[in-house]
C-alpha cells in the first residue's frame, strides 16, 4: 500500500491539470478545515455568551424573601441600535455585585461597557445616566463589543418599583438580559453559515476532487484491470491528494490560531471573538482539523469510478457515477415546490429551518438538472448539425449529451453565486414593516421632534420642562380613540412657541387644523398616532395634568422650534429626561419604538452580508480555477480535430454551444429560481428580491458566461497549436 501511494503521488505531478488540482485540492483543505473551525469557534461562543449570560441574570424576589437591592433593566438607543440600561439600588451594605463591577455606583453615578462608551461618544452617552465611574469588566460582558450600561438614580430607592426587587444575580431561575435581540440565536447563524459559506465549500470540493477526471477516471479503469483492488486504488488516489490536503489543513491551523492568544476582530460586523470561548473549543478546533482532510480525501476516493471488477468477458468496469446526478436533476423541481410551498405551512418556529435546508438542496441540485436540460438538447443540437452540415453544432450536442457531468461542474459556481446573490439580498433589505416606516420617518424629519414618555408626575415634569436648552418647547398630543370607529380625534396641546412652531394656531379653545397637519413633522406624528389626520385641533394650554387612560393616550412632544431641517440634541434630552423624569424616562424620535428592530436587523444584515461575501470568493474560485482546469480537457478533446481539419471556426462553434449555452441556462434558471425562492420570506413584506434588484448580478453572471466561452475557444486554439500525438 505504501507503494500505491507513492505511485500516486508521482502521478499527480504528470496528470492532466496536475498543477490546477494541487491549488484546488490545497484550497478545498484550507476553506473546509477553516469553516468546520469556525462552525466550532461559534459553538463555544454561543455557549459562552450564554453562561455570562446567566451568571449576571438578575435574581428576583420572589413572596416574602428579603431583597438585598433594586434592579431595573431599560431599553435605551444609540442611533438605531437598541442595548440595555440596568439601574441599581443597593438595600444591604453587603448586596452582591453583578458580574464586571468591582465597587458599587454612588447615586448619580453610571459604569459604561467600553463599546458604549466608544458608539456613543458623539450623543455625549458618558453623561447621560450620570457621572461616569468606570468601565465594566470583560466578564460582565456576553461579549467584548456589547453595549451595556449599569447606572444608579441620582434619587432614592423610590425611584424604582417595588416589583424590581431582587436577591442577586445568576441562578437556574434568575433572568437574562443583554444584546440578544441584536444579534441572530446560534440556530439562525449555524444555517446562514451552513448555507452560505460551507455549501459552496462543498462545491470546491466537488471541483477539486473531479478535476481532470476524464485522465484519472482512465487511469483509475486501467489499475482495475491489471488487478488493483478497491484498496489499493483507493490508496493510489490518496497518494494523489495528501500532500496538498495537508498543506491546506495547516494553512488553516494558521488561520485559527491567533483566536487562541488574542480577541480576533471580524470585519463588517463589528465584532471580536472573545479569546476565553476560542480557548475553550480547542477541542472542537482540533476535531475540524482532523475531520476536515479525512472528508476531502474521502471524497476524492468515493468519487472515482466505482469498477465491480473485470468481467470475465473482459467488458470495461461499470460506471455509476451519473445515477446521482440523475437523481439531482429529478429532485430539483420538487424540492423547489415543497421549499416554497412547504414553508409557508410550516409552524412559525420551523419555518426558517425548513427553509434554509429546502434553500440548500435546491441550489445544490440546480446544476444537476442544468446538465440534464443540456443533455437533453445535445441530442437535439447534435441532429442540427447534422442536417446542416455545422461540424461545432454537431461536436457540441455530442459532447453534451455523452458528458452531462461536465455541463454540471462548468455552470454549478454560476448557479450558486446567483443564488448566494439573491439571499445575501433577501436577508439584507427586508426589514418588518414598522421598522421600515419608522427608518422613513427618521430620514423624513430626522430628530427635530421627539416623544417622551415618562412616569406621569407633575412635579417632575415641570423640573424637566424648566431645564430644556432654548429653542425646545414642550407640548402634548392627546388622542382619543373611539372604540366603534376606527377614526381618532387627535388634539396638540401647548404654548404658542410650540404650536407655532408646528404651524397650528394658538387659541385658548380647540381649533380645527384645515386639511390636516400642515407641517410634516406634525403629520409623521399624527399618522404613528392616529387613523385619520385629517381630524386634527390645536389649543393653547399647560402641558401638566394629562394621563394615558383606555380612551386616551397622551404622548410629551419635544419640538425644535427652528423648524424641522434642524435635529435636537438627543443625547442632553435624554440626560435631563433620566435625571428629572427618572429611571423610567424614554426620549426617542418619532417611531423610534421601532427603531430598536433596526439595529438587531442591521447586525443580522453585517453577519449575512460577511458570510456571503465569504461565499461568494469560494464560488469565484472553484468556478475560475475548475474552468481553467476544463479548458485544458476541452482543448485536449479538439486539438487532434482541429489539426485534421486544418480550421479554427470549429472551436468557436463548439465554444459556443458547449460553455455559453449552459452558462445561459444556469444564469436563466438560477435567477428565476432565486427570485421564486425568495416568494415565501417576501410575504407581506416590501419586495426585496425581483429580476429589477438581481439585474446587476444577472448581468455580471452573462459577462462570466462570455468570458468563459471566449476563454474556452482560445485555450482550444493554443492546444491545437501545441498538440502532438502521444501514447495516453
Amino acid at each position: 500500500m505504501t507503494q500505491m501511494l507513492r505511485i500516486g503521488r508521482g502521478a499527480a505531478v504528470a496528470a492532466e491539470a496536475g498543477r490546477i488540482r494541487t491549488w484546488l485540492l490545497a484550497v478545498a483543505a484550507l476553506l473546509l478545515a477553516a469553516g468546520l473551525g469556525v462552525l466550532a469557534l461559534a459553538h463555544s461562543s454561543f455557549d459562552g455568551r450564554a453562561h455570562r449570560s446567566q451568571e449576571r441574570a438578575i435574581d428576583w424576589v420572589a413572596g416574602g424573601r428579603k431583597a438585598n437591592l433594586m434592579a431595573q433593566p431599560v431599553t435605551d438607543m444609540v442611533g438605531t441600535t437598541s442595548f440595555q440600561v440596568v439601574w441599581l439600588v443597593p438595600l444591604r451594605a453587603d448586596a452582591p455585585l453583578p458580574p464586571g463591577l468591582d465597587r458599587w455606583p454612588e447615586p448619580g453615578e453610571a459604569v459604561l461597557s467600553p463599546a458604549l462608551a466608544e458608539a456613543g461618544a458623539a450623543e455625549r452617552i458618558g453623561d447621560r445616566y450620570g457621572k461616569s465611574a468606570g468601565r465594566i469588566g470583560a466578564e460582565g460582558l456576553q461579549a467584548p463589543a456589547e453595549l451595556l450600561a449599569y447606572a444608579r438614580p441620582g434619587g432614592d430607592a423610590d425611584d424604582l418599583g417595588a416589583e424590581f426587587r431582587a436577591r442577586g444575580f445568576g441562578g437556574a431561575n434568575a433572568s437574562p438580559f443583554g444584546e440578544d435581540a441584536n444579534l441572530p440565536p446560534p440556530e439562525h447563524f449555524y444555517g446562514a453559515l451552513a448555507g452560505l459559506v460551507l455549501l459552496p465549500v462543498v462545491l470546491l470540493v466537488t471541483v477539486a476532487a473531479r478535476v481532470g477526471a476524464v485522465a484519472r477516471d482512465r487511469r483509475s479503469r486501467l489499475l482495475a484491470v491489471l488487478g488493483a483492488g478497491t484498496r489499493a486504488r483507493a490508496c493510489f488516489a490518496v497518494g494523489e491528494a495528501a500532500v496538498p490536503v495537508l498543506v491546506g489543513t495547516f494553512l488553516a491551523a494558521l488561520a485559527l490560531a491567533p483566536a487562541l492568544v488574542t480577541e480576533v476582530p471580524l470585519p463588517i460586523v463589528d465584532f471580536r471573538l472573545h479569546r476565553p470561548d476560542a480557548s475553550a473549543a480547542l477541542p472542537g478546533l482540533l476535531g475540524a482539523l482532523l475531520a476536515a482532510p479525512g472528508a476531502l480525501l474521502a471524497v476524492v476516493v468515493l468519487l472515482q469510478p466505482r469498477a465491480d471488477g473485470v468481467q470475465r468477458s473482459g467488458a470495461r468496469p461499470t460506471v455509476r457515477r451519473g445515477r446521482l446526478y440523475r437523481l439531482g436533476g429529478i429532485a430539483f423541481a420538487p424540492g423547489l415546490l415543497v421549499t416554497v410551498r412547504g414553508t409557508e405551512l410550516m409552524p412559525d418556529d420551523m419555518k426558517l429551518p425548513f427553509y434554509v435546508l429546502g434553500t440548500a438542496l435546491v441550489f445544490a441540485t440546480l446544476p444537476a438538472a442544468v446538465g440534464m436540460l443540456c443533455g437533453g438538447l445535445g441530442a437535439r443540437l447534435a441532429g442540427l448539425g447534422r442536417r446542416v452540415g455545422s461540424s461545432g453544432s454537431l461536436i457540441a450536442g455530442r459532447r453534451l449529451a455523452a458528458h452531462p457531468q461536465a455541463t454540471v461542474r462548468l455552470v454549478a459556481s454560476l448557479a450558486l453565486a446567483i443564488g448566494l446573490a439573491a439571499q445575501a439580498q433577501l436577508w439584507g433589505g427586508v426589514y418588518g414593516e414598522n421598522a421600515a416606516r419608522a427608518l422613513t420617518t427618521l430620514d423624513r424629519i430626522g430628530s427635530s421632534v421627539l416623544t417622551v414618555d415618562y412616569p406621569h408626575s407633575t412635579r417632575r415634569l415641570a423640573a424637566f420642562e424648566q431645564s430644556l436648552p432654548d429653542g425646545v418647547e414642550s407640548a402634548v398630543l392627546r388622542v382619543a380613540t373611539d372604540d366603534d370607529s376606527v377614526e381618532s380625534a387627535a388634539r396638540l396641546i401647548g404654548s404658542c412657541d410650540a404650536l407655532k412652531a408646528l404651524r397650528t394656531p394658538c387659541k385658548s379653545t380647540p381649533v380645527s387644523i384645515p386639511g390636516g397637519a400642515p407641517d410634516s413633522r406634525l403629520q409623521e406624528l399624527l399618522s404613528w398616532s392616529t387613523y385619520d389626520t385629517a381630524s386634527v385641533q390645536a389649543q393653547k394650554g399647560k402641558t401638566a395634568g394629562w394621563r394615558t387612560t383606555d380612551e386616551v393616550s397622551v404622548t410629551l412632544v419635544l419640538v425644535n422650534a427652528a423648524g424641522q431641517h434642524h435635529d435636537l440634541p438627543l443625547g442632553q434630552l435624554k440626560q435631563l429626561a433620566y435625571r428629572h423624569l427618572g429611571p423610567e424616562a424614554n426620549v426617542t424620535s418619532v417611531g423610534g419604538f421601532h427603531l430598536g428592530a433596526v439595529g438587531g436587523l442591521e447586525a443580522a444584515t453585517r453577519w449575512i452580508r460577511l458570510l456571503a461575501s465569504t461565499g461568494m470568493f469560494v464560488v469565484v474560485l472553484a468556478a475560475g480555477l475548475g474552468a481553467m482546469a476544463e479548458f485544458v480537457r476541452y482543448g485536449r478533446e479538439l486539438a487532434p480535430l482541429g489539426v485534421l481539419t486544418g480550421r479554427q471556426a470549429v472551436y468557436r462553434t463548439t465554444a459556443l454551444w458547449s460553455l455559453l449555452l449552459p452558462a445561459l441556462l444556469a444564469v436563466g434558471v438560477g435567477t428565476l429560481t432565486a427570485i421564486w425562492l425568495a416568494t415565501p420570506i417576501q410575504i407581506d413584506r416590501p419586495t426585496v428580491v425581483s429580476l429589477a434588484s438581481l439585474a446587476p448580478t444577472t448581468l455580471a453572471a452573462l459577462c462570466g458566461a462570455i468570458v468563459l466561452t471566449v476563454w474556452g475557444a482560445r485555450a482550444s486554439v493554443r492546444s491545437a497549436r501545441d498538440w502532438r500525438p502521444t501514447a495516453d
